[in-house]
């Protein structure tokens, strides 16, 4: 490698900072009451309604108690809900989307697809090649590295 600033490794964390600053724009834009964050969390459980805080820290890539905080805030905002239950010998806690919390995430769902499109227009590339190739390259580093987030 000639350069590290000319490198996929480098061109792609750059990419990525700049959509998360791009996401936290559309955000702030369109007056939306959570983060970027905060609504991947949504979007997660959404999808695995029983995920506990370990395994949706896992699934955000980040720490337990990062995630703690993002959960303590949508619960605060009203938007899940959140109860000790026990599993077996093991008290956890689950968290719930309330209705107002799934009314916000259908709206921002359908508000984003539109962005997403527009951003994109003009980019000529398949959206769904591109993801498979970024989690292939996700999966090779998490193989190849023993990757954790505290």
């Amino acid at each position: 490698m000639e350069h590290y600033t000319k490198s996929l490794l480098y061109e792609l964390e750059l990419t990525s900072r700049i959509l998360h600053e791009a996401a936290k724009c559309h955000f702030a834009k369109c007056n939306y009451p959570i983060t970027p964050e905060e609504f991947t969390i949504l979007d997660c459980l959404y999808l695995k309604p029983d995920i506990i805080q370990i395994d949706l820290a896992r699934m955000i890539l980040k720490g337990r108690a990062h995630t703690g905080r993002f959960l303590k805030s949508l619960e605060e905002k009203g938007l899940i809900e959140r109860k000790p239950v026990r599993i077996g010998s093991k008290s956890v806690t689950k968290n719930t989307i309330t209705k107002e919390g799934l009314a916000l995430y259908n709206r921002i769902c359908s508000e984003i697809d539109t962005y997403i499109e527009e951003t994109n227009s003009d980019v000529n590339i398949q959206v769904n090649d591109v993801i498979k190739l970024l989690q292939e390259i996700r999966k090779n580093c998490l193989e190849k590295f023993d990757i954790k987030f505290e």
